[in-house]
Formats: structure tokens, C-alpha cells, sequence
């Protein structure tokens, strides 16, 4: 599985650019992840953690830098702050892809991976309250 992970970390690496990744390959950091519109930043650093289970059990929640708000100055609904993880404070947003609808393949472009998951995450990230 760790060729797997890595095969998936580098579909991240080519389509976020700068990451910085786990010694067991069970993080993944985003220097600077893409935010749309409506967010107070343009970008943020969030971390992915890589269950053990992983492929069979997807990523669940996602973290970012502390203090991110929507532009309204406002908390999102499902974001909360207090998160310790390596070794410093995180924002977590609650994401949790439906384990009947997480479909990986041993072709890992055939089904879900770790970019698709990140393609759900961006999708979360563009539905604002």
C-alpha cells in the first residue's frame, strides 16, 4: 500500500504543487491550498491525515490554518478551532465521505483516491453559511 499512497501523493503534488508528506505517509500538509471565493484568504494550509485502513477506509475531516473565516468575518458551520495536530493548533473542518459511496480501485485513476478526495474537499470548501 505504500507505493499506492506515494502513486496518489505525487496526483497531489502535480495538481497543488508545494506538500510536504508524513514519514509513514499517513499526512499530507498543502502549503498552500487554493480557497474560493468567499473565504477571508486566497489560500491556506490545510492537512489531510491518511487513515490506516487507507484505501478501503477514505480520509475523514480536513484541517486548516487557525482563524480562517468567511469573508463576512463569520465561522462556518461545520469548522471548529482547537485541533492539535504536529505539534501545533489546527481549524477542522467536519468532512466525511460516505464510506458506501467510497469506491477505490487497485487502478488508482479507476476509482476514489486521495485527489478525489481533495476534489470533494474544494467542492465542500465552495458551499458557504
Amino acid at each position: 500500500m505504500i507505493d499506492r499512497r506515494q502513486a496518489e501523493i505525487e496526483l497531489l503534488r502535480r495538481k497543488y504543487g508545494d506538500l510536504e508528506v508524513g514519514p509513514n505517509l499517513d499526512w499530507v500538509l498543502f502549503k498552500a491550498f487554493p480557497l474560493p471565493s468567499g473565504w477571508s484568504a486566497k489560500v491556506t494550509e490545510m492537512l489531510v491525515t491518511i487513515p490506516e485502513g487507507y484505501p478501503f477506509t477514505p480520509p475523514d475531516n480536513f484541517y486548516v490554518s487557525l482563524g480562517l473565516r468567511l469573508a463576512s468575518g463569520a465561522m462556518q458551520g461545520y469548522y471548529t478551532e482547537g485541533w492539535g495536530l504536529l505539534g501545533r493548533p489546527w481549524g477542522q473542518f467536519s468532512f466525511h465521505p460516505e464510506k458506501e459511496h467510497w469506491k477505490p480501485s487497485p487502478d488508482i485513476l479507476d476509482g476514489h483516491n486521495l485527489l478525489t478526495f481533495m476534489l470533494q474537499v474544494e467542492k465542500r470548501l465552495g458551499e458557504l453559511n
